[in-house]
């Protein structure tokens, strides 16, 4: 019922790296843990406000995973992902975490085996919080 699959994640986004491009400045984060909410939610936007809507519906109706949990349940959030987009979730991941590394400051470089659990572990080791 939760399930959605989008063609356009059959895009590879491997080469790309940087700050966050357009509307990647924001404001300075009390922590890596909300850096995380403000960039998922920044992430998640890539499928537009309806279906990021749709998504943290289904995370907290199939998954029991509220929003402000996602820093403290991040590979239930990860695993979620992959439930609901599939090869898909790389890409929203990818932008989650290219997004929080501009937010924090930091140089993102992709990664092919990395999932949202390791970017944001490298982040906060990074920043000196991990």
């Amino acid at each position: 019922m939760c399930r959605l699959t989008v063609e356009f994640f059959r895009i590879g986004f491997y080469g790309r790296s940087g700050g966050g491009g357009k509307g990647s400045s924001s404001t300075d984060p009390s922590s890596p843990q909300e850096a995380l909410l403000q960039s998922t939610d920044y992430g998640l936007m890539v499928l537009g406000e309806t279906v990021r809507g749709t998504i943290y519906q289904c995370l907290k109706g199939k998954y029991q995973l509220e929003r402000e949990e996602i820093p403290e349940k991040l590979d239930a959030f990860h695993k979620a992902l992959q439930g609901l987009l599939g090869v898909g979730a790389v890409v929203v991941e990818r932008q989650i975490a290219n997004k929080l590394y501009a937010t924090l400051g930091l140089h993102f470089e992709a990664r092919r085996d990395w999932t949202i659990v390791e970017y944001f572990e490298h982040a906060k080791k990074a920043k000196g919080g991990g």
